[in-house]
């Protein structure tokens, strides 16, 4: 799968730390650190069932109890002949996985179902930190009808993620996917996932949300989502409404920038770094921007948060980006940090010809629609 179908969190699991003592977060819905997570449904019941049966085989030499952990259960059976059973129900399609007695490690996991389902899994011993775990993974799963959703996204995204109106077409995919499966836990990850992009549509995301069945999804990952597609009001009015601050800082060439220069155009202020994968994501985007309003008073103005200056001008020289780049090179604190201050990046800020704050990371589709309005 995708780099881009992150939704719960790859990780390392002690004795102490087990899956269901912990809600999964934002990480692979079946992503493991390696690459692929080999998951595959070849039987999938076409009754409806009430409570699920899990049986599997298990390659490696470990004998002991396994333990099965979903939701805030932690159920065990013994390991006998390299083979295992677990039998219960559940209200609805919830990601599940394995530890064992000792400290155990895995970066796989699986949806569970009401549903007879057969899973592989291997357990060999690792160490990390001059700590023997038991490394477990999940090797294929059989019988859910998750890995069927999964896999239709995951094919339509491959054939079609380099279309020229792909986000149209991925907008209307996770509209046929939440619709769909408005109880899935997938449905609700799919949004989360897509809510943390810079290019996302929030419009469209809150018509989807209201979509999902809050019975069946988990309420804390709900308000995740609301809160990350509903930008509190507060904060926003924190931010615009409000003149901009001026400031000076040097490009790569030591040459200070000072963004009095900007006066009487539209300027976009993008703070971002080399390592942030989202931040170089949009890049394109306000490529798009720059080359067709830079002859109509509009200016795009990028502030790396990199202390390595090394891998700033090295991302400088990969993105080819032409509009004007300075480096935060030491902390800006007082006035600067109260106007431009974020926890997190890629972090824009739209400054209209009188040097007010008109958005606070606004939408690619918001500063677009600005700029037609007001300098075409």
């Amino acid at each position: 799968m995708k780099n881009t179908i992150i939704i719960k969190s790859i990780f390392l699991l002690f004795s102490t730390v087990m899956l269901g003592q912990g809600k999964k977060d934002n990480a692979t819905l079946s992503k493991n650190i390696t690459g692929e997570f080999k998951a595959k449904s070849n039987v999938v019941s076409k009754d409806k069932k009430d409570s699920f049966t899990l049986r599997g085989n298990l390659t490696g030499n470990y004998k002991g109890k396994l333990y099965l952990n979903y939701n805030d259960k932690k159920d065990s059976c013994d390991v006998i002949n390299n083979q295992f059973y677990f039998k219960g129900k559940i209200l609805a399609a919830t990601i599940a996985g394995f530890t064992t007695e000792t400290a155990t490690g895995s970066s796989t996991s699986f949806y569970l179902e009401n549903e007879d389902i057969k899973v592989d899994i291997s357990i060999e011993k690792k160490v990390f930190s001059n700590t023997e775990i038991n490394w477990l993974t999940i090797n294929d799963v059989f019988g859910t009808k998750s890995i069927l959703i999964e896999k239709d996204y995951e094919d339509f995204k491959n054939k079609h993620s380099k279309d020229k109106d792909w986000q149209i077409e991925h907008y209307k995919k996770l509209d046929e996917i939440v619709s769909k499966y408005p109880k899935h836990d997938y449905s609700l990850n799919l949004l989360r996932v897509e809510s943390r992009d810079s290019l996302a549509d929030y419009k469209k995301l809150q018509v989807l949300y209201v979509k999902l069945d809050p019975k069946f999804q988990d309420a804390k990952e709900m308000a995740d989502l609301k809160r990350n597609i509903y930008p509190k009001a507060e904060v926003l009015a924190e931010k615009i409404e409000k003149p901009m601050l001026d400031f000076a800082l040097p490009n790569k060439d030591g040459e200070l920038i000072d963004t009095k220069k900007y006066k009487g155009s539209v300027l976009l202020i993008d703070f971002w770094a080399s390592w942030c994968g989202p931040c170089r994501k949009q890049i394109p985007e306000i490529t798009k921007l720059y080359e067709r309003f830079k002859d109509k008073k509009f200016n795009v103005l990028s502030v790396s948060v990199d202390s390595s200056r090394e891998k700033w001008l090295a991302a400088l020289a990969k993105e080819k980006m032409q509009w004007d780049n300075v480096n935060k090179d030491k902390v800006l604190t007082g006035d600067f940090e109260k106007v431009y201050g974020t926890k997190t990046i890629p972090a824009t800020f739209l400054i209209n010809k009188e040097g007010m704050i008109v958005f606070f990371n606004p939408t690619f589709k918001q500063i677009e629609t600005y700029l037609s309005e007001n300098l075409e």
